[in-house]
């Protein structure tokens, strides 16, 4: 596959002219990872940057009593491991595992430094998305405070619609493969209340779970729960 095109679509470099790009394109490697293995851990030394050509991938960190925190699950198109390319001595700060067969396009750390170097108005661009990634992390920590977990949940499902929703004659069906362990990992909650909670949507008709895929039929009703 080629990789110019690749990395033209995702958020990171979308915008930038292809001709800037080609030197990263020339750079760029393809590493394929099993589904269940990771890319790598908390504390690993950082000195890539992925993006998913083929795949889904989970951006979590575990805690001290074996609780999991998710705070992404990444589709084809999307980039990460790129905030810590920028520090000084550069470590990873979560894990990143593959949930089912993954093929990732990846540019070594000094590639991409002087990519930036040479092209400042794709620093500004890459700024601003980076930017964009914080004030989702910090949205995410306000719903943890103030929502209560069915709200968290019915704000995750919309969130995650609005991301990589798919329109059905049913409704807008989340196109990620999402285990209810997962789900309580993105809203900081137990499986058993998230469980709970999709159930009770899921018996008022606001959502319909097949085959670990959840489709949102009244979102309305999950925006009222918000």
């Amino acid at each position: 596959m080629d990789p110019l095109p690749v990395l033209s679509r995702t958020a990171l470099f979308q915008g930038i002219p292809a001709g800037e790009l080609e030197p990263l394109a020339a750079a760029a490697r393809v590493r394929t990872y099993t589904a269940g293995s990771y890319l790598f851990h908390e504390g690993d030394p950082a000195g890539v940057l992925y993006v998913i050509m083929r795949g889904q991938v989970k951006i979590a960190r575990m805690g001290t009593g074996g609780n999991e925190a998710v705070f992404a699950v990444l589709l084809p198109g999307d980039s990460f491991g790129e905030v810590s390319l920028f520090d000084d001595e550069p470590v990873r700060s979560m894990d990143a595992e593959a949930m089912e067969p993954t093929e990732c396009l990846t540019l070594e750390r000094q590639a991409l430094l002087d990519f930036l170097e040479r092209n400042p108005a794709a620093v500004r661009h890459i700024i601003r998305v980076l930017c964009g990634h914080l004030r989702r992390v910090d949205e995410s920590f306000s719903e943890a405070v103030f929502l209560d977990i069915p709200g968290r949940v019915a704000r995750k499902l919309l969130d995650l619609a609005a991301e990589h929703g798919q329109k059905t004659s049913q409704g807008v069906r989340i196109d990620m493969h999402l285990t209810q362990r997962t789900l309580a990992g993105m809203v900081a909650a137990s499986r058993e209340n998230v469980n709970r909670a999709l159930s009770r949507l899921a018996g008022r008709g606001d959502i319909i779970q097949e085959a670990g895929y959840i489709t949102i039929v009244r979102p309305a009703e999950l925006r009222k729960r918000s």
